[in-house]
C-alpha cells in the first residue's frame, strides 16, 4: 500500500513540475530556410502561410533567403544552403533529366500565372484587342520584342509554345525578338520607356503596368485565354530526397501550414490579402488587393501535386521545343503530403 501510495505521489509531482515548467523547457521550433527566386504572388500561399502564423503553429520557423531566379533555387538545396526552394516545374523537370534527386513538394500556382500585357498604343497598332481571337493576338507579336526574365524562363516558354501553336508558321527565333530584362522593376522600367512591347509577369506587375497607363491586358492566362494551360501546375516548392529522408516529419508540418492557407485564400481572401501583406508592404492597397483576387484561381485547392498537372506542363514545353525525361510518380512527394494531412492536429 506504501508503495501504491508513493507511486502516486511521485507522478502528481511530476506533472505538477511539468506544469510549471517554463516556456524555455519546451520544444523550440524548427527551422527550415525558403530560397526564393523573386517576391511574387507565384508563392502567394507560402506568404499566407508565414504572415497567418500556420507555419508558427505547426511548430515551425521559417526563414526566407531571396536568390537569383532560375535553377539557383534548386543549385540551394542541393547545396544544402536551403532546405526549401520555390521554382518554376520547368526546374524541376530539368534537374529531373539530370538525374537530380529533386522532389516536387507542394504546389504554389496551377493556372500558368504569367499574364502576358503589351505596350499601350502596340495592339492598336496591331489591329487587336484583349477580345480578339487567340491567334490573331499570338500572330500579333511577331515583330515586336518580347521581354522575359531570362531566356529559358516561363515567359520564354510561352511565347514559344504559343508561336508553335497558334502562330501558322511563325517561329520566336525568326520573327520576334526575345528579350532578357531581369526582374520586376526591370520589366516594368522596360515596358514604360518602350524597350520592349510585350511582356509576361505574374500579378502585381502586369496590374501595375496597366494602372499606371503604360500597357494593357493582351492575353489573361489565369482566366483561361489559353486553354491549353488549364490546371498546369506552373510554380511549387521542391526538396531534395535527403531531406524527405531525414526532416521528413518537419516538412508534414509544413505541407499542413501550406494547406491551411489554401483554404484561407479561398474561404476569406480578405483575411488571405491582410496575411500576406508583408511581404509586399510598399504597394499600393488597391494593387495588393486587385492582385491578391486575380491570384485566387490559380491556388491550388489541394496540396498534392497533380500530376496531370505536371503533364500540361509538360505539353506545353514540348510543343515550344523542349524535352525532358521525367517519371512523373517520382518526381513528387505526395506520400508525405498524405501522411501530412493525415496526422493533421
Amino acid at each position: 500500500m506504501k508503495t501504491v501510495v508513493r507511486q502516486w505521489l511521485t507522478g502528481a509531482v511530476l506533472a505538477f513540475a511539468g506544469v510549471l515548467a517554463p516556456a524555455s523547457a519546451q520544444q523550440p521550433p524548427q527551422k527550415l530556410t525558403v530560397a526564393l527566386g523573386s517576391t511574387s504572388f507565384a508563392w502567394l500561399p507560402f506568404y499566407v502561410a508565414q504572415g497567418a502564423g500556420y507555419f508558427k503553429a505547426e511548430g515551425l520557423e521559417i526563414e526566407v533567403t531571396n536568390v537569383a531566379a532560375n535553377a539557383t533555387p534548386v543549385a540551394a538545396i542541393l547545396s544544402k544552403s536551403a532546405d526549401i526552394a520555390g521554382i518554376g516545374v520547368q526546374a524541376a523537370f530539368a534537374a529531373a533529366d539530370k538525374k537530380q534527386p529533386i522532389k516536387i513538394l507542394t504546389p504554389m500556382t496551377t493556372e500558368f500565372t504569367s499574364l502576358i500585357f503589351a505596350r499601350k498604343g502596340v495592339m492598336e497598332k496591331k489591329g487587336v484587342t484583349a477580345h480578339s481571337p487567340l491567334k490573331d493576338r499570338v500572330k500579333a507579336m511577331a515583330g515586336l520584342k518580347l521581354a522575359t526574365t531570362a531566356v529559358g524562363a516561363g515567359p520564354d516558354l510561352m511565347y514559344r509554345f504559343l508561336f508553335a501553336r497558334y502562330g501558322d508558321g511563325i517561329t520566336v527565333d525568326k520573327d520576334a525578338r526575345v528579350v532578357p530584362v531581369g526582374d520586376a522593376r526591370n520589366t516594368l522600367a522596360a515596358i514604360k520607356n518602350g524597350a520592349v512591347d510585350v511582356a509576361a509577369f505574374s500579378p502585381p506587375v502586369p496590374e501595375k503596368a496597366i494602372s499606371d497607363g503604360d500597357a494593357e491586358m493582351l492575353i489573361d492566362t489565369i482566366n483561361g485565354d489559353i486553354p491549353e494551360t488549364k490546371g498546369m501546375v506552373y510554380t511549387a516548392l521542391a526538396v531534395t530526397a535527403d531531406k524527405i529522408r531525414t526532416d521528413g516529419p518537419a516538412l508534414e508540418a509544413f505541407v499542413r501550414a501550406i494547406d491551411r492557407a489554401n483554404k484561407l485564400i479561398y474561404a476569406d481572401t480578405a483575411a488571405a490579402g491582410k496575411a500576406a501583406r508583408s511581404f509586399m508592404s510598399s504597394m499600393e492597397s488597391n494593387l495588393y488587393d486587385a492582385s491578391v483576387k486575380a491570384m485566387v484561381p490559380a491556388t491550388p485547392k489541394a496540396p498534392t501535386v497533380s500530376i496531370d498537372g505536371l503533364k500540361v506542363n509538360m505539353n506545353v514545353l514540348k510543343t515550344g521545343g523542349y524535352n525532358y525525361t521525367v517519371d512523373y510518380d517520382t518526381i513528387v512527394a505526395n506520400d508525405l503530403v498524405q501522411r501530412a494531412l493525415a496526422a493533421r492536429k
